[in-house]
């Protein structure tokens, strides 16, 4: 897209709403990419967040988004909806028909192939897919992990005799404690994202360092794997379910990461033969670093960025044509 085209919109007082729901069952990672598209999106349009459950509102709130973008309550007004709305869901909704009736255009971000729905735009970050998109004519279709909205990339420096375990939030981060013994048996030292065991949550500073230094990572295969492996952190990956576990086993086969199976099914002395893997096995650390980091480049979000763009410059000339 031109920087005409990028200060026409800029200027045009445009709005985006983002309908996306969190919480401890389904996880965090769909409130958390929202967060950084629309933080990505700052000075170029408005962003009003319509959370779809009130622990999905606490989070953003938590976040600091307050101030920087609207937060609306849990109850979605759908008779009031932006020109252009981007919605992160992991179960189907009948949102999709009240965006149409709205008049909107609709961007809609996946995983797995899940919550299928018909609007202009699928974006699916995945590694891999559970339903394939059927061909479509009428919708365009973004698919695999190069664009997958990460954090933005730390380099790594000399690794220390830490092991960062990043197991998610809510329920799956009653895990760390487990995983954390069985890494002191290795003689490393376990870092979790509560930071050394009692301390306090991480700060995301502290979380880039940890991500910089650890020899290796233990983590779910949420959203914040596809984030390590950006990175380049060799990683052992575990499945806090049968979808987690399907992004798990395809990185592995990719060679991207190991495979530690599910969590529920771990035992302690699989945990400990991959850690030992990943400490005498020097050919194998760096084969899984830059792997990891030519599926996973770390641009996807700037590409989601110019899908975005370009949705909106869009709804701008839809919105001319209908004047004249």
């Amino acid at each position: 897209m031109s920087i005409s085209t990028k200060s026409e919109i800029s200027n045009s007082k445009s709005q985006i709403g983002i309908i996306v729901d969190a919480g401890p069952t389904i996880g965090y990672g769909h409130a958390v990419r929202c967060l950084r598209l629309a933080s990505a999106l700052i000075g170029e349009t408005a962003v009003i967040f319509y959370p779809l459950s009130e622990s999905c509102r606490e989070f953003l709130l938590a976040a600091g988004s307050h101030g920087k973008f609207e937060i609306g309550k849990p109850q979605l007004e759908n008779n009031a909806l932006p020109p252009l709305v981007i919605t992160d869901l992991r179960e189907a909704h009948g949102i999709t028909a009240d965006i149409r009736r709205n008049g909107s255009r609709h961007i809609s971000i996946h995983d797995l192939g899940l919550a299928q729905c018909q609007s202009d735009v699928v974006i699916d970050g995945s590694v891999t897919t559970i339903f394939p998109y059927a061909p479509d004519e009428h919708r365009s279709l973004f698919v695999g992990p190069q664009y997958m909205i990460t954090r933005e990339t730390v380099a790594r420096k000399r690794p220390t005799e830490t092991v960062l375990v990043t197991l998610g939030g809510g329920s799956t981060s009653n895990f760390a404690q487990k995983v954390s013994e069985e890494v002191w048996k290795t003689g490393l030292t376990p870092i979790t994202t509560r930071g050394f065991i009692g301390s306090a949550p991480m700060t995301d500073a502290e979380f880039a360092s940890a991500m910089a230094t650890c020899c290796f990572a233990i983590s779910g295969s949420g959203v914040t794997l596809y984030d390590l492996l950006a990175s380049g952190v060799p990683t052992i990956a575990v499945g806090f379910d049968r979808l987690q576990l399907r992004t798990a086993d395809a990185f592995h086969e990719r060679g991207a990461v190991l495979s530690a199976g599910a969590i529920d099914r771990l035992s302690s002395g699989a945990l400990v033969r991959a850690c030992m893997e990943m400490l005498d096995n020097r050919s194998l650390v760096q084969r899984l670093s830059e792997t990891g980091r030519m599926l996973v480049d770390g641009k996807g979000l700037s590409r989601v960025v110019e899908i975005v763009r370009r949705q909106l410059w869009l709804t701008s000339q839809v919105k001319t044509f209908s004047v004249c």
